[in-house]
Protein backbone atom coordinates (compact mmCIF):
# COMPACT_ATOMS: atom_id res chain seq x y z
CA UNK A 1 0.00 0.00 0.00
CA UNK A 2 1.39 3.40 -0.94
CA UNK A 3 1.20 5.86 1.94
CA UNK A 4 1.33 9.61 1.46
CA UNK A 5 3.87 11.58 3.48
CA UNK A 6 2.44 14.95 2.56
CA UNK A 7 1.67 17.33 5.37
CA UNK A 8 -2.01 17.21 4.49
CA UNK A 9 -3.30 14.08 6.19
CA UNK A 10 -4.50 11.20 4.08
CA UNK A 11 -7.08 9.26 6.10
CA UNK A 12 -7.43 5.55 5.48
CA UNK A 13 -10.01 3.13 6.72
CA UNK A 14 -8.19 0.66 8.93
CA UNK A 15 -8.64 -2.94 9.97
CA UNK A 16 -6.99 -4.74 12.81
CA UNK A 17 -5.06 -7.98 12.45
CA UNK A 18 -5.20 -10.49 15.29
CA UNK A 19 -1.70 -11.68 16.10
CA UNK A 20 -1.00 -13.59 19.31
CA UNK A 21 2.76 -13.67 19.93
CA UNK A 22 4.17 -14.77 23.28
CA UNK A 23 7.37 -13.68 24.96
CA UNK A 24 8.51 -15.02 28.29
CA UNK A 25 10.93 -13.47 30.73
CA UNK A 26 12.63 -16.01 32.94
CA UNK A 27 15.02 -15.59 35.79
CA UNK A 28 17.61 -17.97 34.33
CA UNK A 29 15.92 -21.12 33.03
CA UNK A 30 13.41 -20.19 30.33
CA UNK A 31 10.13 -22.10 30.46
CA UNK A 32 8.12 -22.55 27.31
CA UNK A 33 4.58 -21.31 26.84
CA UNK A 34 2.16 -22.75 24.33
CA UNK A 35 2.34 -20.86 21.07
CA UNK A 36 -1.00 -20.05 19.42
CA UNK A 37 -0.83 -20.42 15.61
CA UNK A 38 -0.72 -17.16 13.71
CA UNK A 39 -4.23 -15.88 13.05
CA UNK A 40 -5.61 -12.95 11.13
CA UNK A 41 -8.91 -11.27 11.83
CA UNK A 42 -10.38 -8.11 10.34
CA UNK A 43 -12.54 -6.14 12.75
CA UNK A 44 -14.65 -3.09 12.24
CA UNK A 45 -12.99 -0.02 13.63
CA UNK A 46 -13.43 3.70 13.57
CA UNK A 47 -9.67 4.13 13.76
CA UNK A 48 -8.03 6.10 10.99
CA UNK A 49 -4.36 6.77 10.64
CA UNK A 50 -2.04 9.01 8.70
CA UNK A 51 1.59 9.15 7.75
CA UNK A 52 3.04 12.61 8.20
CA UNK A 53 6.25 14.51 7.56
CA UNK A 54 9.10 13.79 9.98
CA UNK A 55 8.92 17.29 11.41
CA UNK A 56 5.32 16.65 12.39
CA UNK A 57 5.74 13.31 14.16
CA UNK A 58 4.00 13.19 17.51
CA UNK A 59 5.11 11.34 20.60
CA UNK A 60 3.78 7.83 20.90
CA UNK A 61 0.67 7.52 23.06
CA UNK A 62 0.24 4.38 25.15
CA UNK A 63 -2.86 3.71 27.21
CA UNK A 64 -2.90 1.13 29.98
CA UNK A 65 -5.86 -0.98 31.03
CA UNK A 66 -5.83 -2.54 34.50
CA UNK A 67 -9.19 -4.33 34.60
CA UNK A 68 -7.53 -7.70 34.91
CA UNK A 69 -5.56 -6.67 37.98
CA UNK A 70 -8.75 -6.82 40.05
CA UNK A 71 -8.04 -10.37 41.18
CA UNK A 72 -4.60 -9.41 42.48
CA UNK A 73 -4.02 -8.44 46.12
CA UNK A 74 -4.86 -4.77 46.50
CA UNK A 75 -1.33 -3.72 47.43
CA UNK A 76 0.20 -5.63 44.49
CA UNK A 77 -2.31 -4.24 42.01
CA UNK A 78 -1.70 -0.76 43.38
CA UNK A 79 2.05 -1.16 42.88
CA UNK A 80 1.63 -2.24 39.26
CA UNK A 81 -0.96 0.42 38.45
CA UNK A 82 0.40 3.40 40.37
CA UNK A 83 4.13 2.88 40.80
CA UNK A 84 5.54 0.53 38.16
CA UNK A 85 3.71 1.03 34.87
CA UNK A 86 3.29 4.86 34.87
CA UNK A 87 7.03 5.74 34.80
CA UNK A 88 7.59 3.10 32.09
CA UNK A 89 4.85 4.61 29.94
CA UNK A 90 6.29 8.09 30.56
CA UNK A 91 9.71 6.88 29.43
CA UNK A 92 8.52 5.22 26.23
CA UNK A 93 6.16 8.05 25.30
CA UNK A 94 8.95 10.59 25.74
CA UNK A 95 11.57 8.45 23.96
CA UNK A 96 9.50 7.49 20.90
CA UNK A 97 7.59 9.29 18.18
CA UNK A 98 5.17 7.41 15.96
CA UNK A 99 5.14 7.73 12.18
CA UNK A 100 1.52 6.69 11.64
CA UNK A 101 -0.48 7.83 14.63
CA UNK A 102 -4.07 6.94 15.37
CA UNK A 103 -6.08 10.02 14.45
CA UNK A 104 -9.49 8.83 15.61
CA UNK A 105 -9.75 5.79 17.91
CA UNK A 106 -8.92 2.11 18.18
CA UNK A 107 -12.31 0.42 18.29
CA UNK A 108 -13.61 -3.14 18.11
CA UNK A 109 -17.03 -4.38 17.06
CA UNK A 110 -19.49 -5.66 19.64
CA UNK A 111 -19.19 -9.22 18.31
CA UNK A 112 -15.66 -9.55 19.72
CA UNK A 113 -15.96 -10.80 23.31
CA UNK A 114 -12.37 -11.66 24.20
CA UNK A 115 -8.86 -10.88 23.02
CA UNK A 116 -5.58 -12.47 24.02
CA UNK A 117 -7.39 -14.62 26.55
CA UNK A 118 -9.06 -11.78 28.45
CA UNK A 119 -12.40 -10.02 28.25
CA UNK A 120 -12.41 -7.07 25.86
CA UNK A 121 -11.97 -3.84 27.86
CA UNK A 122 -15.11 -1.71 27.67
CA UNK A 123 -13.22 1.25 26.21
CA UNK A 124 -12.40 -0.74 23.07
CA UNK A 125 -16.11 -0.76 22.23
CA UNK A 126 -16.40 3.01 22.56
CA UNK A 127 -12.97 3.79 21.13
CA UNK A 128 -9.50 4.29 22.59
CA UNK A 129 -7.77 7.54 21.70
CA UNK A 130 -4.24 6.19 21.74
CA UNK A 131 -1.62 4.63 19.47
CA UNK A 132 -1.31 1.48 21.57
CA UNK A 133 -3.48 -0.09 24.27
CA UNK A 134 -1.74 -2.46 26.68
CA UNK A 135 -3.89 -4.68 28.88
CA UNK A 136 -2.00 -5.47 32.09
CA UNK A 137 -2.70 -8.63 34.02
CA UNK A 138 -1.21 -10.44 36.99
CA UNK A 139 -1.58 -14.07 37.94
CA UNK A 140 0.07 -16.73 40.03
CA UNK A 141 2.25 -19.05 37.93
CA UNK A 142 3.51 -21.79 40.24
CA UNK A 143 4.91 -24.22 37.67
CA UNK A 144 7.28 -21.88 35.85
CA UNK A 145 10.14 -19.46 36.48
CA UNK A 146 8.51 -17.01 34.08
CA UNK A 147 8.46 -13.51 35.54
CA UNK A 148 6.32 -11.90 32.85
CA UNK A 149 4.95 -12.63 29.39
CA UNK A 150 3.64 -10.41 26.62
CA UNK A 151 1.75 -10.86 23.40
CA UNK A 152 0.37 -8.67 20.65
CA UNK A 153 -3.38 -9.04 20.04
CA UNK A 154 -4.09 -6.76 17.09
CA UNK A 155 -2.05 -5.15 14.33
CA UNK A 156 -3.03 -2.36 12.00
CA UNK A 157 -3.84 -3.88 8.61
CA UNK A 158 -2.43 -0.79 6.92
CA UNK A 159 0.98 -0.51 8.59
CA UNK A 160 1.05 -3.75 10.63
CA UNK A 161 2.03 -1.71 13.67
CA UNK A 162 0.84 -3.23 16.98
CA UNK A 163 -2.33 -1.60 18.30
CA UNK A 164 -3.49 -3.79 21.21
CA UNK A 165 -1.29 -6.00 23.39
CA UNK A 166 -1.17 -7.66 26.79
CA UNK A 167 1.49 -8.00 29.47
CA UNK A 168 1.08 -10.49 32.32
CA UNK A 169 3.17 -10.39 35.51
CA UNK A 170 3.77 -13.54 37.56
CA UNK A 171 2.95 -12.62 41.14
CA UNK A 172 5.11 -15.49 42.37
CA UNK A 173 8.21 -14.18 40.59
CA UNK A 174 7.82 -10.40 40.24
CA UNK A 175 7.74 -8.91 43.70
CA UNK A 176 6.44 -5.45 44.53
CA UNK A 177 9.25 -3.10 45.51
CA UNK A 178 7.77 -2.10 48.88
CA UNK A 179 10.00 0.96 48.98
CA UNK A 180 13.21 -0.76 47.82
CA UNK A 181 14.49 1.47 45.01
CA UNK A 182 16.76 -1.21 43.54
CA UNK A 183 13.95 -3.76 43.30
CA UNK A 184 11.81 -1.02 41.77
CA UNK A 185 14.48 -0.22 39.19
CA UNK A 186 14.87 -3.91 38.31
CA UNK A 187 11.10 -4.09 37.82
CA UNK A 188 11.17 -0.95 35.67
CA UNK A 189 13.67 -2.56 33.30
CA UNK A 190 11.50 -5.66 33.11
CA UNK A 191 8.40 -3.60 32.31
CA UNK A 192 10.29 -1.61 29.65
CA UNK A 193 11.46 -4.93 28.22
CA UNK A 194 7.90 -6.27 28.01
CA UNK A 195 6.56 -3.11 26.39
CA UNK A 196 9.36 -3.22 23.80
CA UNK A 197 8.20 -6.72 22.90
CA UNK A 198 4.74 -5.29 22.36
CA UNK A 199 6.06 -2.39 20.30
CA UNK A 200 8.27 -4.28 17.82
CA UNK A 201 10.87 -6.57 19.38
CA UNK A 202 9.24 -9.87 18.48
CA UNK A 203 9.92 -12.75 16.14
CA UNK A 204 6.30 -12.52 14.97
CA UNK A 205 6.54 -8.79 14.30
CA UNK A 206 9.87 -8.75 12.46
CA UNK A 207 8.28 -9.91 9.15
CA UNK A 208 5.99 -6.85 9.15
CA UNK A 209 8.71 -4.21 9.44
CA UNK A 210 8.31 -1.49 6.79
CA UNK A 211 10.52 0.96 4.93
CA UNK A 212 10.17 4.74 4.69
CA UNK A 213 7.55 4.37 1.97
CA UNK A 214 5.40 1.98 3.98
CA UNK A 215 6.44 -1.08 1.99
CA UNK A 216 7.13 -4.33 3.82
CA UNK A 217 10.84 -4.98 4.21
CA UNK A 218 12.38 -8.06 2.64
CA UNK A 219 15.72 -9.80 3.26
CA UNK A 220 16.14 -8.18 6.69
CA UNK A 221 15.62 -11.49 8.54
CA UNK A 222 18.58 -13.82 8.06
CA UNK A 223 19.62 -17.18 9.45
CA UNK A 224 23.26 -17.95 10.18
CA UNK A 225 25.09 -20.70 12.05
CA UNK A 226 26.42 -19.34 15.31
CA UNK A 227 28.21 -21.65 17.75
CA UNK A 228 26.91 -24.59 15.69
CA UNK A 229 23.29 -23.47 16.11
CA UNK A 230 20.90 -21.80 13.66
CA UNK A 231 20.60 -18.16 14.72
CA UNK A 232 18.30 -15.40 13.54
CA UNK A 233 19.93 -12.11 12.59
CA UNK A 234 17.98 -8.89 12.10
CA UNK A 235 19.58 -6.56 9.57
CA UNK A 236 17.94 -3.14 9.61
CA UNK A 237 20.06 -0.12 8.77
CA UNK A 238 19.93 1.93 11.97
CA UNK A 239 20.66 -1.09 14.15
CA UNK A 240 23.28 -2.83 12.01
CA UNK A 241 25.18 0.41 11.43
CA UNK A 242 25.31 1.16 15.15
CA UNK A 243 26.40 -2.35 16.03
CA UNK A 244 29.20 -2.41 13.45
CA UNK A 245 30.56 0.87 14.74
CA UNK A 246 30.18 -0.10 18.39
CA UNK A 247 31.87 -3.49 18.21
CA UNK A 248 34.37 -2.43 15.55
CA UNK A 249 33.29 -5.20 13.20
CA UNK A 250 32.54 -4.00 9.67
CA UNK A 251 31.41 -7.45 8.50
CA UNK A 252 28.78 -7.94 11.22
CA UNK A 253 25.64 -9.29 9.54
CA UNK A 254 23.23 -7.52 11.91
CA UNK A 255 21.88 -8.09 15.40
CA UNK A 256 22.31 -11.68 16.59
CA UNK A 257 19.20 -12.92 18.39
CA UNK A 258 19.04 -15.49 21.17
CA UNK A 259 19.47 -19.05 19.87
CA UNK A 260 18.74 -20.93 23.09
CA UNK A 261 15.74 -21.29 25.37
CA UNK A 262 12.03 -21.72 24.73
CA UNK A 263 10.02 -20.36 21.81
CA UNK A 264 9.23 -17.30 23.89
CA UNK A 265 12.93 -16.66 24.48
CA UNK A 266 14.73 -17.80 21.33
CA UNK A 267 14.48 -15.43 18.38
CA UNK A 268 12.87 -12.56 20.27
CA UNK A 269 15.78 -11.28 22.37
CA UNK A 270 19.33 -10.13 21.78
CA UNK A 271 21.87 -12.95 22.08
CA UNK A 272 22.85 -12.94 25.74
CA UNK A 273 26.55 -13.62 25.15
CA UNK A 274 26.86 -10.32 23.28
CA UNK A 275 24.28 -8.28 25.19
CA UNK A 276 24.36 -9.66 28.74
CA UNK A 277 23.30 -6.43 30.43
CA UNK A 278 21.13 -4.96 27.67
CA UNK A 279 17.47 -4.65 28.58
CA UNK A 280 16.38 -6.73 25.56
CA UNK A 281 18.44 -9.78 26.36
CA UNK A 282 16.44 -12.49 28.12
CA UNK A 283 16.29 -12.83 31.88
CA UNK A 284 15.81 -10.60 34.90
CA UNK A 285 18.92 -9.25 36.60
CA UNK A 286 20.03 -6.12 38.38
CA UNK A 287 22.10 -3.61 36.44
CA UNK A 288 20.29 -3.63 33.12
CA UNK A 289 20.49 -0.70 30.73
CA UNK A 290 18.38 0.58 27.85
CA UNK A 291 21.02 0.98 25.17
CA UNK A 292 20.94 2.64 21.76
CA UNK A 293 20.48 -0.84 20.27
CA UNK A 294 17.00 -1.47 21.67
CA UNK A 295 15.89 1.92 20.40
CA UNK A 296 17.51 1.23 17.02
CA UNK A 297 15.52 -2.00 16.71
CA UNK A 298 12.33 0.01 17.25
CA UNK A 299 13.46 2.53 14.65
CA UNK A 300 14.25 -0.31 12.25
CA UNK A 301 10.65 -1.44 12.40
CA UNK A 302 9.71 1.62 10.36
CA UNK A 303 6.98 2.50 12.88
CA UNK A 304 8.83 4.72 15.36
CA UNK A 305 11.42 7.47 15.58
CA UNK A 306 13.45 7.24 18.81
CA UNK A 307 15.12 10.05 20.71
CA UNK A 308 18.54 8.53 21.42
CA UNK A 309 19.14 10.85 24.35
CA UNK A 310 17.00 8.35 26.26
CA UNK A 311 19.54 5.57 25.65
CA UNK A 312 21.85 4.86 28.57
CA UNK A 313 25.64 4.57 28.32
CA UNK A 314 26.56 1.04 27.29
CA UNK A 315 30.02 -0.33 26.62
CA UNK A 316 29.95 -4.11 27.14
CA UNK A 317 32.08 -5.39 24.24
CA UNK A 318 32.72 -1.95 22.79
CA UNK A 319 35.60 -1.91 20.32
CA UNK A 320 36.42 -5.59 20.85
CA UNK A 321 36.12 -6.48 17.17
CA UNK A 322 34.64 -9.39 15.26
CA UNK A 323 36.44 -11.99 17.39
CA UNK A 324 34.39 -10.90 20.42
CA UNK A 325 31.24 -11.71 18.49
CA UNK A 326 32.24 -14.86 16.66
CA UNK A 327 34.99 -16.26 18.86
CA UNK A 328 34.72 -19.20 21.22
CA UNK A 329 34.20 -18.77 24.94
CA UNK A 330 36.98 -21.23 25.69
CA UNK A 331 39.47 -18.37 25.82
CA UNK A 332 37.08 -15.47 26.22
CA UNK A 333 37.83 -14.85 29.91
CA UNK A 334 41.48 -14.23 29.07
CA UNK A 335 41.03 -12.48 25.75
CA UNK A 336 38.10 -10.32 26.88
CA UNK A 337 38.68 -10.08 30.63
CA UNK A 338 36.77 -6.79 30.85
CA UNK A 339 33.57 -8.55 29.81
CA UNK A 340 33.99 -12.18 30.83
CA UNK A 341 35.33 -13.97 33.89
CA UNK A 342 36.30 -17.46 35.04
CA UNK A 343 35.70 -19.59 38.08
CA UNK A 344 33.24 -18.36 40.70
CA UNK A 345 35.16 -15.38 42.01
CA UNK A 346 33.64 -12.05 43.01
CA UNK A 347 34.14 -9.05 40.77
CA UNK A 348 32.81 -5.61 39.90
CA UNK A 349 29.96 -5.24 37.41
CA UNK A 350 30.72 -3.53 34.08
CA UNK A 351 28.98 -0.39 35.32
CA UNK A 352 30.88 -0.30 38.61
CA UNK A 353 27.67 0.10 40.60
CA UNK A 354 28.45 -2.95 42.69
CA UNK A 355 29.76 -6.47 42.50
CA UNK A 356 28.63 -10.04 41.93
CA UNK A 357 29.85 -13.57 41.41
CA UNK A 358 31.18 -15.03 38.16
CA UNK A 359 28.22 -16.87 36.66
CA UNK A 360 27.43 -19.02 33.65
CA UNK A 361 24.09 -19.94 32.11
CA UNK A 362 22.84 -21.77 29.05
CA UNK A 363 22.12 -18.58 27.10
CA UNK A 364 25.67 -17.21 27.08
CA UNK A 365 27.22 -19.88 24.84
CA UNK A 366 29.51 -21.04 27.64
CA UNK A 367 30.83 -17.58 28.54
CA UNK A 368 30.83 -16.55 32.22
CA UNK A 369 30.01 -13.04 33.34
CA UNK A 370 29.56 -11.12 36.58
CA UNK A 371 26.00 -11.61 37.81
CA UNK A 372 25.13 -8.45 39.79
CA UNK A 373 24.19 -9.21 43.38
CA UNK A 374 22.15 -6.76 45.42
CA UNK A 375 24.05 -7.93 48.51
CA UNK A 376 27.21 -6.32 47.05
CA UNK A 377 25.61 -3.27 45.45
CA UNK A 378 27.19 0.09 46.15
CA UNK A 379 23.70 1.59 45.86
CA UNK A 380 22.17 -0.58 48.59
CA UNK A 381 22.77 0.73 52.11
CA UNK A 382 22.08 -2.76 53.49
CA UNK A 383 25.07 -4.15 51.57
CA UNK A 384 27.41 -2.64 54.16
CA UNK A 385 26.63 -5.61 56.38
CA UNK A 386 28.42 -7.85 53.85
CA UNK A 387 31.47 -5.62 53.48
CA UNK A 388 35.02 -5.84 54.72
CA UNK A 389 36.13 -2.53 56.25
CA UNK A 390 32.55 -1.27 55.97
CA UNK A 391 33.23 1.98 57.85
CA UNK A 392 35.61 3.08 55.07
CA UNK A 393 33.06 2.52 52.33
CA UNK A 394 30.03 4.40 50.99
CA UNK A 395 26.76 2.55 50.36
CA UNK A 396 23.50 4.10 49.24
CA UNK A 397 21.47 5.13 46.21
CA UNK A 398 22.88 8.15 44.42
CA UNK A 399 25.78 8.69 46.84
CA UNK A 400 28.38 8.38 44.09
CA UNK A 401 30.57 5.46 45.12
CA UNK A 402 31.87 2.89 42.67
CA UNK A 403 33.15 -0.65 42.90
CA UNK A 404 36.90 -1.27 43.22
CA UNK A 405 38.67 -4.57 43.75
CA UNK A 406 41.44 -5.09 46.25
CA UNK A 407 42.95 -7.05 49.15
CA UNK A 408 42.78 -4.30 51.77
CA UNK A 409 42.39 -5.53 55.32
CA UNK A 410 43.41 -4.84 58.90
CA UNK A 411 44.86 -8.35 58.98
CA UNK A 412 47.56 -9.94 56.88
CA UNK A 413 45.13 -11.89 54.71
CA UNK A 414 45.36 -11.12 51.00
CA UNK A 415 42.00 -12.46 49.75
CA UNK A 416 40.51 -10.23 47.08
CA UNK A 417 37.08 -8.67 47.49
CA UNK A 418 35.05 -5.70 46.28
CA UNK A 419 34.85 -2.28 47.90
CA UNK A 420 32.55 0.72 47.37
CA UNK A 421 34.62 3.90 47.49
CA UNK A 422 33.95 7.44 46.39
CA UNK A 423 36.25 8.88 43.75
CA UNK A 424 37.09 11.94 41.68
CA UNK A 425 38.48 12.27 38.16
CA UNK A 426 40.84 15.05 37.12
CA UNK A 427 42.91 15.98 34.10
CA UNK A 428 42.30 14.79 30.57
CA UNK A 429 43.74 12.41 28.02
CA UNK A 430 46.90 10.65 29.11
CA UNK A 431 47.08 13.02 32.11
CA UNK A 432 43.81 11.75 33.58
CA UNK A 433 44.06 10.85 37.26
CA UNK A 434 41.63 8.89 39.40
CA UNK A 435 41.56 9.65 43.11
CA UNK A 436 39.93 6.98 45.27
CA UNK A 437 38.85 8.01 48.77
CA UNK A 438 39.36 5.27 51.37
CA UNK A 439 37.92 6.57 54.61
CA UNK A 440 40.03 9.59 55.51
CA UNK A 441 42.82 8.54 53.16
CA UNK A 442 43.13 8.91 49.39
CA UNK A 443 44.91 6.94 46.71
CA UNK A 444 45.81 8.55 43.38
CA UNK A 445 45.74 6.21 40.40
CA UNK A 446 47.70 7.52 37.42
CA UNK A 447 47.83 4.14 35.68
CA UNK A 448 46.39 0.66 36.01
CA UNK A 449 48.03 -1.35 38.78
CA UNK A 450 47.95 -1.80 42.55
CA UNK A 451 48.37 0.76 45.32
CA UNK A 452 48.97 0.24 49.01
CA UNK A 453 47.22 2.28 51.69
CA UNK A 454 49.08 3.30 54.81
CA UNK A 455 47.77 1.58 57.91
CA UNK A 456 46.31 -1.40 56.04
CA UNK A 457 47.54 -4.69 54.69
CA UNK A 458 47.07 -5.53 51.04
CA UNK A 459 46.31 -3.11 48.24
CA UNK A 460 43.64 -1.60 46.04
CA UNK A 461 43.55 -2.35 42.32
CA UNK A 462 43.60 0.81 40.22
CA UNK A 463 41.73 0.60 36.91
CA UNK A 464 43.06 2.48 33.92
CA UNK A 465 42.10 6.05 34.94
CA UNK A 466 41.26 7.31 31.44
CA UNK A 467 39.03 4.33 30.66
CA UNK A 468 37.36 4.46 34.08
CA UNK A 469 36.67 8.18 33.99
CA UNK A 470 35.19 7.99 30.49
CA UNK A 471 32.91 5.06 31.31
CA UNK A 472 32.25 3.77 34.82
CA UNK A 473 33.13 7.03 36.51
CA UNK A 474 31.12 9.26 34.20
CA UNK A 475 27.82 10.41 35.66
CA UNK A 476 24.63 10.35 33.60
CA UNK A 477 20.87 10.65 34.03
CA UNK A 478 19.35 7.15 34.15
CA UNK A 479 16.92 6.71 31.26
CA UNK A 480 16.97 10.49 30.76
CA UNK A 481 14.86 10.94 33.89
CA UNK A 482 12.06 8.72 32.56
CA UNK A 483 10.40 11.61 30.74
CA UNK A 484 9.50 12.97 34.19
CA UNK A 485 12.19 15.59 34.58
CA UNK A 486 15.18 17.33 33.05
CA UNK A 487 18.80 16.21 32.95
CA UNK A 488 20.94 19.08 34.24
CA UNK A 489 24.69 18.56 34.69
CA UNK A 490 24.14 14.78 34.58
CA UNK A 491 21.62 14.91 37.43
CA UNK A 492 17.86 14.55 37.18
CA UNK A 493 15.73 17.50 38.20
CA UNK A 494 12.34 15.85 38.60
CA UNK A 495 9.02 17.39 37.71
CA UNK A 496 6.57 18.07 40.50
CA UNK A 497 5.26 14.87 42.03
CA UNK A 498 8.29 12.69 41.19
CA UNK A 499 11.59 11.90 42.87
CA UNK A 500 14.59 9.55 42.77
CA UNK A 501 17.86 9.58 40.83
CA UNK A 502 15.81 8.71 37.72
CA UNK A 503 12.50 10.40 38.66
CA UNK A 504 11.04 6.90 38.69
CA UNK A 505 9.39 7.28 42.09
CA UNK A 506 6.25 9.09 43.15
CA UNK A 507 6.45 11.61 45.94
Amino acid sequence: MSLSISKSLLFLSLFLVLLPSYHTEDIFDPASLEEIPLQFLDEETSETHSRVLADDYNNLRIQANYDNLDASPADYASYIQNELVPPVLSFLQAALKVKSPVVSTIKLGASTKSICGVTVPAELYTGVKSDLLVIFNAKIMTSTSTVASSKVCYLSSATRRPMVATTVFNRNALTAANGDVLIHERNIYLAIHELMHNLAFSSQLFPYFIDDNGNTLTSHIKTITYNSKPTTVIDVAPLTDKLREFFGCKTLEGAYLENDGSDGTSGSHFERKLFVYETMSSGVIFGRRVSQFSLAMLEGSGWYVPDYSFAEPYYFGQGEGCEFIRGSCSSAAKQFSTEFCSGSSRGCTPWGDGAGKCFNDVLTEGCSYIMPDKAYSCEDSNAASNARLATLQVYGRGLGSRCFMGTLNTKSTTSKTSFCFKYTCSGSGSSTKLTVKIGTKSVVCSAAGTKTVSGYYGSITCPDPLSFCQTIGKEFCPRNCMGRGSCVNNKCQCDKGFTGVDCGLNL
